[in-house]
């Protein structure tokens, strides 16, 4: 009887050890992907607060390209409205389809190019794409991780008893994924 009693306790410790620990993991990856995601949204912030300057210094030189730097404008202020961290993500992926419109349109005009104010801002614009792409990814691999270990057995167990829900990644849509026609770029 007694062997049967201490064989119970250590199942008993053994399984609690094993929920500490799973459901602390649960904890530190969901804030992990929490982080990351705050992450983006503090990036796309900084951009967008360049990105009124920059139409400034290019509408003063591309005319014809105001449907591009409206749009630009539109995407902004969405994403300045919306208070979901997944919209504004969404939004920011296009909106960085539209700044690289801009700067294959900026290629016909010298004089927009030679402008020192432009090439600083521009230059900040385009390393703070490159900062969101490895956030992005960051983002995915936090989502992927958090995302395994709920679908993992026996994690699984816990997953469900706290209603985990999967995380959704960061893709660019197909239409994005097509090379830009800089023609059309051109034609009024």
């Amino acid at each position: 009887m007694m062997v049967f009693l201490i064989i119970s306790a250590v199942v008993v410790v053994l399984f609690a050890l094993w929920f500490i620990t799973t459901y602390n993991k649960f904890i530190a990856k969901n804030n992990r992907v929490k982080q990351t995601e705050s992450s983006i949204s503090v990036m796309l912030k900084q951009r967008n607060d360049m990105i009124p300057n920059l139409v400034a210094a290019v509408q003063t030189y591309m005319g014809h390209e105001n449907a591009t730097l409206t749009k630009i404008a539109e995407l902004r202020a969405q994403m300045q409205q919306s208070n979901s961290e997944h919209e504004q993500m969404q939004l920011g992926a296009e909106m960085s389809k539209k700044l690289a419109e801009i700067k294959v349109a900026v290629e016909n005009y010298p004089e927009l190019k030679a402008d020192k104010h432009f090439t600083r801002l521009f230059d900040s614009i385009e390393e703070m794409e490159y900062q969101l792409q490895a956030a992005r990814r960051t983002f995915n691999a936090a989502a992927v991780d958090f995302n395994n270990y709920v679908q993992m057995f026996p994690s699984n167990i816990i997953a469900s008893m706290k209603k985990y829900q999967l995380y959704e990644l960061i893709t660019i849509p197909e239409a994005e994924m097509v090379n830009v026609d800089v023609k059309s770029l051109f034609k009024n």
